[in-house]
């Protein structure tokens, strides 16, 4: 989907790779709502969006409940006018690689990679259908989600169930002409620049 003319919002704005994706939509043409928990890394990638010619705005938001979701669709909306394309990124915690993680450790992960990114996807589609407008919802996940070698893996297990929530959101929206699309990263190293 092209982004000229678009308005993107972006969750995990603040740095890696839901920064890189910020910039690169700027880049192509849309204006950005940057989300993220982190007013610093939000204020960076907002001057970087701004150098490049593209409208941007902050919603300071750690995106822990569903309301959150859909008040930064609400705030994209009345800064700009309209949504256009969504971004659910979550972010990367650490990998869980043993059988003894704890009972809060799983439902932190589970909540982390898949309640988000559901609730991103509910925010995203109920503003589409109130506009009657075609859109674009991107899910950032990870090859976790498609192949490890570990047999004992929460990680991976949150990953594909993000691919599997995403192919039913899919279907689920096609005929409203929501697009819903699985963008999955490897192992991504931050340099020093980007890390608080």
């Amino acid at each position: 989907m092209s982004s000229l003319r678009k308005t993107a919002l972006v969750t995990g704005a603040g740095q890696s790779i839901g920064r890189g994706i910020a910039i690169r939509l700027a880049k192509e043409g849309a204006d950005i709502v940057l989300v993220d928990s982190d007013a610093t890394l939000l204020r960076a990638t907002a001057e970087e969006i701004t150098k490049v010619g593209r409208r941007v705005s902050v919603f300071l938001s750690d995106l822990t409940t569903q309301a959150q979701f859909f008040e930064a669709v609400d705030h994209a909306e009345k800064t700009f006018g309209r949504l256009d394309i969504m971004v659910n990124n979550p972010g990367f915690e650490k990998q869980c690689l043993n059988a003894d993680i704890s009972y809060d450790d799983v439902a932190r992960l589970i909540n982390h990679s898949v309640q988000s990114t559901h609730w991103g996807i509910q925010a995203a589609a109920d503003k589409f259908r109130q506009r009657c407008q075609k859109g674009t919802i991107i899910n950032v996940s990870s090859s976790a989600g498609h192949e490890n070698p570990t047999l004992i893996d929460i990680h991976t297990a949150s990953k594909m169930a993000v691919r599997v929530l995403t192919q039913a959101a899919s279907k689920d929206l096609a005929p409203a002409g929501v697009v819903v699309t699985l963008q999955c990263f490897g192992s991504i190293i931050p340099t020093a620049r980007y890390v608080s």
